[in-house]
């Protein structure tokens, strides 16, 4: 068995729910890392007031640093060290509840990580309520 996480002998009965968990916590931790990096861009594109590529020529679109902003990315930045948080807790199969968190907080949209991070904390969820997954957390 190879990849990142927990390694357990072939005759463990929790191997069977490591090679369930291991992709989906894997891309969880792509996608948390992702979250928390696109929010930190977010942060510094409005603290240097950068121009949107996206404004229509001529117009003065300026990103700003507004206290809904920042509560905003701050948000995001929590959500996403939360995602990776449970994406570790769950490749090494300790802490179902922040698993669980993490695949939940993986859901909050706010940066381009969505396109990856929805998709794969409904997979983490769906692969958390497996027959046998909440068991091999528990020893």
């Amino acid at each position: 068995m190879s990849g990142p996480g927990i390694h357990l002998p072939p005759e463990d009965p929790r191997t069977k729910v490591v090679e369930m968990i291991r992709a989906p916590a894997f891309f969880l931790l792509c996608s948390g890392v992702l979250n928390v990096l696109f929010n930190l861009i977010g942060f510094v594109l409005a603290a240097l007031k950068v121009t949107s590529p996206l404004a229509p020529q001529g117009a003065a679109a300026t990103l700003d640093l507004s206290p809904g902003l920042a509560l905003m990315l701050l948000v995001g930045v929590l959500c996403g060290v939360l995602s990776a948080w449970g994406a570790m807790s769950a490749l090494n199969l300790k802490g179902y509840g922040l698993a669980t968190v993490g695949g939940i907080t993986a859901l909050y949209i706010l940066s381009p990580a969505c396109v990856v991070g929805v998709p794969v904390a409904i997979w983490m969820l769906f692969t958390l309520r497996r027959d046998g997954v909440r068991e091999a957390f528990r020893s």
